[in-house]
């Protein structure tokens, strides 16, 4: 059993599953039921291809310990779901970390004869687990990885049930990775089980290198890197080392054993070496080479100067004309140049940089809140590393993960609260980074969603929660993100309005994730809930405002059943404008933008005009269509046409028999508009 537990894989490719589904909707007010039928396929999890590489390793380096039944553990599991009799459509790979459950999943897919190129992995983009989102397409394996999570919930045990039923119907395969101590379906669920072992670790090393490089297999059985990997060592160790010894230069054996040992016994000797008072220097700028590599010289040398002046030192007179010529500094840390004036540890020797900050943050803890003001402030917005902010934030969040690691995040908390910006910029970046980190990720989504609705959470501290769901997280796991900044709209002290609307119209700008948004955004304003009924309201109208640079695109109006997205986004702007027209506190600001979309030269009579009929259709006779309609002074004289042939449109539709059913009521009309 091979592979790098707990490593990801690369996004090569995304793909949004997707099924037909009649929604109904039942709205407060004076609205009618009314059906809308559309593809939602964000209701299921998304999936990501599988790197090409760690398929050929599952497929050809694979290493399978016989399990209790003789066989090998995974053969097992494949039996399950390749039989012809009673066969399974879901299977759960259980084991500790190190057993290698990514790739065993992997294996077991191919073996049961699941395409390469219809093997994914499941993006956990939901707070609680839930069989409805795991989808079920024909032909596909989905890889379901539940390792983080300590307790499942009953319902997603009990689910499991019918999603085999769709699973089989379809000739979809599931495996579920699980923890032993986070998996316990009792009588919950009939899912066959399959309890990993770990194996050993020469053996799978071997299979890696002659997979790798076959003719590098005996490294591992001669000097310096002999007895190297214990043999109850992770699977992931052994793939690493199997890894390092494939891609080491030629014959640089000696490097390999000091990169698979983090450098230790390199830096225990550099810094002995270097414990005199006039060696601080260059200690100092071992470790900006460390924080900031690859970074241009005059960078690396400021942030060394800082960090020598944060722990006492006294920079000499002269300035950058004192002291030793930048080669010789290098020479005494070991680093190289990179590019035209980069200064970088990994050239020469790779894994150097991750090494030197673990050494120093292991053995000088009385240093770590100095490393972490001292990165902070060389990366606030006028810092000297302002620009390579996301590197500093990677290297913090790699520390976050080591004894005494937790300080980072209640430091970052910290520094948001305080309100200083040299702070809050990094400590923003950091908490984004560990949000999506596989280690950290589920904790920190946590503590995030605590502060949404935590009432003494600080006007600093939901602004900050609200561009962490408007970046990377918002990107990669969008439902989690809108469900926070949900929770943040609906908070009675209002504190984060501006910074939801802003957050929400980040989100609703990129193509791929703008229907689901949206959809999202109008669902709040058509909730039962009047507190998310007004917060959904505010948002929908933040996303219409013609003011703002990031208006959210409005389809034209398309002919063709081929233009799904288009079509569902133009029923969802009409489900928005007639909530927020219904939504007393909204209503006010509600005409007045729709108006200005009448108004404004920045959208097209096919995009305004059918939107505009389709919210007012049936309802003339009511003041706010009818002042809608009939405009003010300042409505633009393209405007005032546009009013003119909207009202024509519905006048005469009004009057048309057969646009009435027996109620009286205009087909399609919907709900009624009020003011």
């Amino acid at each position: 059993m091979t592979g790098a537990e707990g490593t990801g894989t690369v996004p090569v490719q995304q793909q949004v599953e997707a099924s037909d589904h009649a929604r109904v909707t039942q709205v407060a007010g004076d609205y009618e039921e009314h059906h809308h039928r559309y593809v939602r396929g964000w209701e299921y999890l998304r999936s990501i291809s599988v790197d090409d590489g760690e398929l050929d390793l599952a497929e050809r380096a694979f290493v399978d310990p016989p399990g209790p039944h003789g066989s090998g553990q995974v053969a097992h599991a494949v039996s399950m779901l390749s039989r012809s009799f009673g066969r399974s459509h879901a299977v759960v790979l259980c084991g500790e970390a190190g057993t290698g459950r990514r790739t065993a999943a992997l294996h077991a897919l191919r073996k049961a004869g699941v395409s390469r190129k219809r093997i994914s992995w499941l993006v956990l983009d939901w707070d609680r687990p839930r069989t409805e989102q795991i989808p079920h397409t024909e032909g596909h394996g989905f890889i379901l990885d539940l390792t983080g999570y300590r307790v499942l919930p009953e319902d997603f045990y009990t689910g499991l049930a019918d999603y085999q039923k769709e699973a089989e119907a379809a000739e979809a395969v599931l495996v579920i990775l699980a923890d032993p101590s986070g998996w316990n379906p009792g009588t919950l669920a009939a899912v066959p089980t399959v309890r990993l072992a770990r194996p050993a670790a020469a053996q799978v090393a071997e299979a890696h290198l002659r997979h790798l490089a076959a003719g590098r297999v005996d490294w591992l059985t001669d000097d310096p890197l002999e007895g190297l990997l214990a043999q109850a060592a992770p699977a992931s160790d052994a793939a690493r080392l199997a890894r390092l010894i494939a891609q080491a230069k030629e014959d640089d054996r000696s490097a390999v054993k000091q990169q698979f040992t983090d450098w230790h016994e390199h830096l225990e000797g550099w810094f002995e070496e270097h414990s005199a008072p006039e060696d601080l220097n260059e200690r100092a700028l071992l470790v900006a080479a460390a924080l900031l590599d690859g970074v241009p010289a005059d960078v690396v040398l400021g942030a060394a100067d800082r960090l020598f002046s944060e722990v006492g030192g006294e920079l000499p007179r002269g300035g950058a004309l004192s002291g030793r010529d930048l080669d010789k500094r290098l020479e005494a840390v070991d680093a190289s140049y990179v590019g035209e004036e980069g200064i970088s540890l990994e050239e020469k020797q790779r894994g150097l940089s991750e090494a030197v900050l673990k050494h120093v943050w292991r053995q000088r803890p009385q240093l770590r809140p100095v490393l972490l003001d001292w990165a902070s402030q060389i990366s606030a917005p006028n810092g000297i590393a302002v620009r390579h902010l996301r590197r500093i934030a990677d290297c913090l969040v790699q520390l976050s993960l080591l004894p005494g690691g937790s300080t980072v995040r209640s430091v970052a908390s910290t520094w948001i609260e305080t309100g200083r910006e040299t702070h809050r910029q990094l400590a923003i970046e950091i908490l984004e980074t560990m949000a999506l980190h596989p280690v950290t990720g589920v904790a920190v989504r946590k503590q995030l969603y605590d502060w949404t609705h935590q009432k003494t959470t600080s006007k600093p501290l939901i602004a900050a929660v609200a561009a962490i769901c408007a970046g990377r997280l918002g990107q990669r796991y969008p439902r989690v993100a809108l469900t926070r900044l949900r929770l943040l709209a609906s908070r009675d002290d209002e504190q984060a309005r501006d910074a939801v609307a802003d957050a929400v119209r980040t989100l609703a700008s990129a193509p791929e994730q703008r229907v689901l948004v949206l959809s999202e955004v109008v669902d709040w304003a058509e909730s039962m809930d009047s507190s998310i009924q007004k917060a959904g309201a505010s948002t929908f109208l933040a996303l219409t405002d013609i003011g703002s640079e990031t208006l959210l695109p409005l389809p034209a109006a398309q002919e063709s059943a081929g233009e799904a997205p288009d079509a569902l986004a133009g029923q969802l702007f009409v489900r928005g404008w007639r909530a927020a027209l219904l939504e007393p506190a909204a209503a006010g600001v509600a005409h007045r933008h729709l108006a200005a979309w009448l108004d404004s030269s920045k959208l097209e009579d096919d995009q305004v005009l059918p939107l505009v009929a389709e919210v007012l259709r049936g309802y003339l006779g009511q003041a706010g269509p009818a002042d809608l309609l009939v405009g003010s002074s300042g409505s633009s004289d393209l405007g005032r046409a546009r009013r003119a042939k909207v009202l024509n449109q519905l006048i005469s539709e009004a009057a048309s028999p057969s646009s009435l059913n027996a109620a009286g009521q205009s087909d399609g009309a919907g709900a009624p508009v009020t003011a």
